[in-house]
């Protein structure tokens, strides 16, 4: 009996396992890296300066997309150097992608779902970077969404496949070193993307599954550029050692040839 295209795009087992790791990875993230140090939710946690905001809500995201990045195996799989190379360059346009997990439009603020963090506010973005960079994040943020239809499993495998994106923000191409194994990278991309496609189908038409994807691409831009913006900004206005190595990293701070 031939193999009908429906019965192809069903999902499977292994993509049902690998969809219920992505959650399973991102709720770990955040109980591994609970906040300390700043009052807790319903708080609410003012951010005056650059300073400020690298250093309690960029770092806090920052530190958890990484756990969750770990608890991914087929990141795992990949060469040590590759998931250092993918990080390090990469990591910041995820951050601006995980906001439309986080941001509230109709209060302006910013808070992770079902957590003791403090709430950011929307206000302290424009007195840091002004009203322009503050309307391109959050115009993107409420657009993201609507093309996910405020599905998280979408977004969450959303990070993952702009992180397996090599030189996705291109920040300096010319120092950023080649993959060792770049063939797996692809491999493990084309994994999530089918199951992600796949996903999108059994909740939602073959209409809306091309329309999330079409329209992600879209935005792929918006992205690239708020992380350009805030890494040249942060470039112009801090001094390196007034934040965590690990954001030093992550802002492109560092000797491109570390």
């Amino acid at each position: 009996m031939q193999t009908t295209t429906s019965s192809i795009l069903q999902l499977t087992s292994a993509d049902w396992a690998r969809i219920n790791q992505v959650q399973y990875a991102y709720n770990q993230s955040i109980t591994f890296n609970k906040v300390v140090g700043v009052p807790i939710y319903p708080a609410t946690q003012p951010i005056h300066t650059t300073i400020e905001l690298i250093r309690i809500p960029t770092y806090l995201t920052s530190i958890r997309l990484i756990t969750f990045l770990k608890q991914i195996p087929e990141f795992n799989q990949f060469d040590s150097d590759d998931r250092v190379v993918l990080v390090k360059y990469n990591l910041l346009a995820v951050v601006f992608l995980h906001i439309v997990l986080i941001y509230d439009p109709e209060t302006d603020t910013f808070h992770e779902n079902h957590t003791e963090d403090p709430i950011f506010q929307g206000k302290d973005w424009i007195e840091i970077f002004g009203e322009y960079f503050y309307r391109q994040l959050t115009d993107f943020a409420i657009k993201m969404s609507k093309t996910i239809h405020n599905d998280d499993i979408i977004l969450k495998i959303f990070l993952l496949l702009i992180l397996f994106t090599k030189g996705f923000c291109y920040y300096d191409i010319s120092h950023e070193p080649t993959l060792k194994n770049s063939s797996i990278v692809y491999e493990s991309q084309c994994l999530y993307t089918e199951s992600l496609f796949k996903y999108c189908l059994h909740r939602y038409s073959w209409e809306k599954a091309i329309l999330i994807f079409t329209d992600f691409l879209q935005h792929l831009f918006s992205i690239q550029r708020l992380a350009v913006h805030l890494k040249d900004y942060v470039h112009n206005h801090i001094d390196p050692s007034q934040v965590s190595p690990l954001m030093q990293c992550v802002l492109q701070l560092t000797d491109p040839n570390t």
